[in-house]
């Protein structure tokens, strides 16, 4: 190993970096990061580094990846930069090109000075793909300050999706309700939340995050729904599918059918940056490391990014659902406004979605978003409206009769919402009517609630269920929700090469694979024997019984993917390119294939000096070719 900077970690006594064994009640018992030092030369880590790590070691039961993790993600805050959530919980702060150690703004000379100390921001030679030196790195050129953008969103928008991804748990709901004080409570047991108190000694004279009054639930009035006064916590809000990780404003903003953010970022600063913040360094060092050294393997993954709609249908409802379907083609797709290249905007599946679910008010209004569109499909696709009990329960006349809750429901034949209806009228008072027992045993699950809360837990249970996605994947991961129906056209090598960044005039396109129309891109039929549009691209998957449109809104190429390609030769603009890589990376990043090769990459520059048998017999045994010029 040539070249490589130093790191090494003296001890005076035989008790060093983990000496004592992993099963000890308390590991590095007698650690002192006074103890600590750095070699002579040149370091890659500061005695702040050291600090942290040490307090890595010392304060928890922590284990050989453990070490191994520190230490990278001090590596990446030295060689990418240090990432922090900022107090507001609404961006993401560069240490040192945004603001300064000590809170201060940069200046575009500090800026400039930064971006020279960090290579990773320079522009690359697109012929060569090396990085121009600090000395030709002059000026903050338009795609070095889009490159920082990039790299910042890339962090806030996987901050925000593994926060979410946390708080989306069953133990922080009930019937399908999230309540943020739980899980606020629940990471201040470790954490600080911002504006209470960690120290509650004295709980009467501090800002008590137990306090019931935190616990209050939002309230339902003429403009919306609304945080009620005295509490900072969005509580009993339906995660239903209009909150999604695809779209962050409809978790950390009002985008949402509540119109309330589902997390305050802001609170959890203190959590973010340091239980979060590292895991994604770490995971943006590895990508970091496949966008320098890997480059062309971004294209031969066979990357895409679609957005589909999944519709899963029964054998009592499956031609209606065809119905429905045929009509939002005809209307939305083949009829719909065409696709602005410069401002894409996939076509909008929820409105699909929501119809196929279904969901009434009481007044006879869809509860669901897109309520007007809805009843348009609806009407093109002769759905009946029910609007009595005695349609629901197939009175040919009208006898007057009613639901057993007193109100009048309202619902479509053969959506979701319908089929459950259906149901919900069987319920009455006959204790000798065993259809009515079996739905009462359905709707108040045995007795343990009554039937009104059965009903809003089964209307909650269609309204949370998300059938779309708008998602990158490749051939090992992404896509595992859609089957081979669908998949083996979707990673067709002609795919790539049919999908032009600019599409071509529809009288010239001609595919196997793909269709398009009004400048969108469509995963086409594999049986498809006819030119009709929803023959073409509408997918159904013989043994789910579920329908599927597939919308392709990008599929990588070496032609497209090209540092030296432009948008004259096929290719991507080189902002739009870098920000496709380094969110493909990403991906991959959590693979363990990239993620091997990655590491051992950075530990080599490491050239970690042990004192710890346990963590050296795990590097050695999990990247051998580190040791492989010792004897």
């Amino acid at each position: 190993m040539q070249n490589k900077r130093i790191f090494a970690l003296a001890l005076a006594t035989l008790t060093t970096l983990g000496l004592a064994s992993c099963g000890s009640d308390k590991i590095y018992p007698n650690l002192d990061k006074n103890k600590i030092t750095i070699s002579n030369g040149e370091g890659v880590f500061t005695e702040d580094d050291l600090t942290y790590i040490y307090e890595k070691l010392h304060d928890s039961s922590t284990t050989a990846s453990d070490v191994r993790d520190a230490l990278l993600t001090q590596y990446a805050k030295n060689y990418i930069g240090d990432f922090k959530l900022n107090d507001e919980g609404n961006g993401i702060i560069l240490v040192g090109y945004d603001k300064t150690n000590d809170g201060n703004d940069v200046d575009d000379a500090g800026k400039l000075a930064f971006v020279k100390k960090h290579e990773i921001y320079h522009d690359k030679d697109t012929t060569s793909g090396k990085y121009k030196t600090s000395d030709e790195t002059t000026t903050l050129t338009d795609t070095i300050k889009a490159r920082v953008s990039t790299i910042k969103n890339l962090i806030y928008k996987n901050i925000v999706t593994k926060i979410y991804n946390e708080a989306n748990s069953d133990s922080y709901k009930t019937n399908n309700y999230f309540y943020e004080y739980k899980f606020a409570r629940a990471k201040f047991e470790s954490s600080t939340i911002k504006g209470f108190d960690d120290d509650l000694k004295d709980a009467s004279t501090k800002i008590n995050i137990y306090d019931k009054k935190y616990e209050n639930e939002l309230v339902k009035t003429d403009s919306g729904y609304q945080i009620p006064e005295g509490t900072i916590f969005t509580n009993k809000i339906l995660i239903d599918s209009s909150i999604t990780t695809e779209d962050l404003n409809t978790i950390i903003g009002t985008d949402n059918t509540t119109g309330v953010p589902v997390l305050h970022l802001n609170l959890y600063v203190d959590y973010i940056n340091r239980s979060i913040m590292p895991d994604i360094l770490n995971n943006l060092l590895i990508e970091q490391y496949v966008y320098d050294n890997q480059y062309t393997t971004l294209s031969r993954t066979q990357a895409r990014k679609i957005n589909y709609i999944a519709i899963s249908t029964t054998t009592s409802n499956v031609n209606s659902a065809r119905r429905l379907i045929n009509n939002f083609v005809e209307k939305y797709i083949a009829n719909g406004e065409k696709a602005d290249p410069n401002n894409y905007e996939p076509i909008n599946f929820d409105i699909l979605a929501d119809a196929w679910k279904g969901v009434y008010d009481t007044d006879g209004t869809l509860e669901i978003s897109g309520s007007k569109e809805g009843e348009t499909l609806y009407s093109d696709a002769r759905f009946k409206k029910v609007s009595t009990h005695d349609e629901a329960i197939n009175l040919d006349s009208n006898k007057g009769t009613s639901y057993i809750d007193g109100v009048n429901h309202y619902y479509y034949k053969d959506t979701q919402y319908g089929a459950l209806m259906e149901n919900f009228a069987k319920l009455n008072q006959n204790a000798n009517d065993t259809i009515s027992n079996e739905q009462w045993s359905s709707f108040t699950n045995s007795g343990a609630y009554s039937y009104e809360k059965g009903l809003s837990i089964k209307t909650n249970d269609i309204l949370v269920t998300d059938y779309t996605k708008n998602i990158w994947g490749t051939t090992s991961s992404g896509f595992s929700d859609l089957p081979s129906s669908v998949t083996s056209n979707l990673f067709d090598y002609m795919v790539s090469i049919d999908t032009d960044v600019k599409p071509k005039d529809e009288s010239e396109f001609k595919s196997d694979y793909v269709v398009l129309k009004n400048g969108r891109y469509f995963l086409k039929r594999s049986d498809s024997q006819s030119n009709d549009l929803t023959d073409n691209i509408v997918i159904k998957d013989g043994d789910s019984s579920t329908f599927y449109i597939v919308e392709i809104e990008a599929a990588l190429s070496q032609k497209k993917m090209a540092l030296n390609a432009t948008s004259e030769t096929g290719g991507y603009d080189p902002i739009t390119k870098e920000e496709i890589a380094r969110e493909v990376g990403y991906t991959l990043a959590s693979g363990d294939t990239y993620k091997n090769t990655a590491f051992l990459y950075y530990l080599e520059k490491c050239n970690i000096k042990y004192h710890d048998q346990s963590i050296f017999d795990y590097m050695k045994e999990t990247y051998p070719d580190l040791f492989d010029d010792e004897d």
